[in-house]
């Protein structure tokens, strides 16, 4: 596919990779609408991406919601003429053991922090590529679902939650790129390692120090660097139903 021109849909735009991606598109050529629940980063980075105005719409939209996702697709769908690219980014990171124990006291993991994360991570990419995916077939289009992973998804201490939500994407991936290419829509996701990203932020810097040291490039990700993944994903036609891992070479 060819960038320039086409119609592409990002969640969780307002921040982190999201925005990345939603920068990168906006100058390669893309009319790009990006989501996120955030209203108060969703004004922020509108002012500090005026520049891409003519390009570019910012729509409030929380994805793990129904209603709010069908709305979104049907308005989006109407102005742009036709989604060519949903880039499903958006997820929340709330790190909790199953189980631990301080002193006399046991702590468990919340089932309202579980549900959470799994209704923006894992919910909301079901929601957005249902609702895309049909209206990319009623109109006999082709097009392109972009998930995003994690390396988390092979399990990772603390990450019980997110760590299921990614390992799931992965599964969909999966699912849906043999559902859907009859249709000639291709699905593919993109695993990032780590990237110093407002969600890392919340991470302990001695962990993160770990982390950094057992990557065997000694670093973290860049933004650039996954704005040019994504730019990968778009131009291959031939590229479907495969998990790319961006993560320097970390494992867990």
């Amino acid at each position: 596919m060819n960038i320039e021109g086409l119609n592409i849909l990002v969640t969780g735009g307002a921040s982190g990779i999201g925005l990345a991606f939603v920068k990168r598109l906006c100058e390669r050529g893309a009319r790009v609408w990006a989501i996120d629940r955030d209203r108060q980063a969703l004004d922020q980075v509108a002012e500090d991406t005026s520049r891409h105005e003519a390009s570019l719409q910012w729509l409030e939209c929380d994805v793990s919601k129904e209603h709010d996702v069908l709305a979104t697709v049907d308005f989006v769908e109407s102005r742009s003429g036709g989604i060519d690219v949903l880039i499903n980014n958006a997820a929340i990171l709330l790190d909790q053991t199953l189980v631990s124990k301080l002193g006399k006291k046991i702590k468990k993991h919340s089932l309202a922090d579980w549900e959470s994360t799994l209704g923006s991570n894992l919910t909301g990419t079901f929601l957005m590529a249902r609702e895309v995916a049909e209206k990319m077939i009623l109109a006999r289009r082709s097009g392109l679902i972009v998930n995003l992973s994690s390396i988390s998804r092979h399990g990772n201490p603390g990450q019980s939650a997110y760590a299921a939500s990614k390992a799931a994407v992965d599964a969909l991936t999966v699912t849906w790129s043999q559902e859907l290419a009859p249709y000639h829509i291709r699905v593919v996701a993109i695993a990032p390692g780590f990237v110093e990203t407002r969600m890392t932020q919340r991470i302990p810097d001695m962990f993160l120090d770990r982390i950094r040291e057992k990557t065997p490039l000694k670093r973290f990700g860049t933004l650039e660097e996954f704005a040019r993944t994504i730019e990968f994903v778009i131009e291959n036609d031939y590229l479907n139903g495969k998990t790319l891992e961006v993560d320097g070479g970390l494992r867990f």
